[in-house]
């Protein structure tokens, strides 16, 4: 039967809304992953506790793409295919989106390619500590229109990648300027309501626009964590945000809040959600399945 040709390049782009896919790290990714330093033994989430999400999104010049892929913690992954999916139904664009081990786990030529990417176990810049990269709890989103900004003490300001410095400026739209598209200002709210609730953006120094992360106390409980349990968890979080902004919506769009993680400590009567998990579990699992009671503590004072 023939078909018209606009129809048959119509079909060829449209991809459904809602495609995201999850999937296990085969044992090839996992040693394609270890071979180059992207994994290792000692990593704190073993590539059995990762997801590989693929996912549909759009380039800077309209394309379609079926190929998006990021690596992320296994409780995460299902809402993290749901903010891939905001974003392809929004229309903003990404410029790719391949796992790091295709840059040798090297977030700097990562970075320079403009690619979106996720977990990678490395320190965190500078540092000795962990990245949440290594913990799969962290997502670098268009690192060219929303660099890493670091500051000596000197004054210099360093941009990473260099060619971020074109936008320094965080202004959508700017007289007599090309409007700024993939910053990620405009999607912070898809980020938080699907659990990543801290922005890089909003640090002080350095400033990190790419950088959608969460806590290092909570990724640190959810390592811990069997699956079936940090899936809870994560339900009862990305929930606790959704109800709690609805309560309380002038603060929360002000970013003027206490996570889930706030509550439990604060109905458990400790200071770190890690170490009462690790000195008792069924303690903090009994405190997580209990229906959380929201009230002012939602709200950051």
């Amino acid at each position: 039967m023939y078909m018209p040709l606009f129809l048959v390049l119509t079909c060829s782009v449209a991809f459904s809304a809602s495609a995201a896919q999850i999937n296990t790290l085969s044992a090839t990714e996992c040693q394609a992953m270890t071979k180059v330093g992207v994994m290792a033994a000692d990593a704190p989430v073993p590539c059995q506790r990762l997801k590989k999400v693929t996912f549909n999104y759009r380039d800077f010049a309209g394309k379609a793409h079926s190929n998006g892929q990021v690596v992320v913690m296994d409780a995460v992954a299902p809402y993290v295919g749901n903010i891939f999916d905001a974003l392809y139904q929004q229309g903003f664009p990404i410029h790719k989106a391949v796992p790091i081990e295709v840059y040798g786990g090297d977030d700097t030529r990562s970075m320079t390619a403009n690619n979106t990417s996720a977990f990678n176990y490395r320190p965190v810049a500078g540092t000795g500590s962990l990245s949440l990269h290594a913990y799969g709890a962290a997502i670098d989103l268009n690192p060219l229109q929303n660099p890493f900004v670091t500051f000596s003490g000197n004054g210099n300001v360093k941009f990473s990648p260099v060619q971020g410095t074109r936008y320094a400026n965080r202004a959508t739209y700017r007289y007599g300027k090309p409007d700024s598209r993939g910053m990620a200002e405009a999607v912070i709210d898809i980020f938080a309501r699907n659990g990543f609730q801290y922005w890089g953006g909003f640090w002080d120094s350095p400033i990190d626009y790419q950088h959608f992360q969460l806590t290092k106390d909570m990724a640190l409980t959810m390592s811990k964590m069997t699956p079936a349990q940090a899936t809870s968890f994560f339900k009862r979080y990305v929930a606790w945000y959704d109800s709690c902004s609805k309560m309380y919506p002038t603060a929360y769009s002000h970013y003027k809040f206490n996570d889930y993680t706030e509550y439990l400590k604060n109905k458990l009567s400790v200071k770190s959600l890690h170490q009462a998990y690790s000195a008792n579990p069924q303690r903090v699992m009994a405190a997580i399945n209990q229906q959380p009671v929201r009230s002012a503590i939602c709200v950051k004072r």
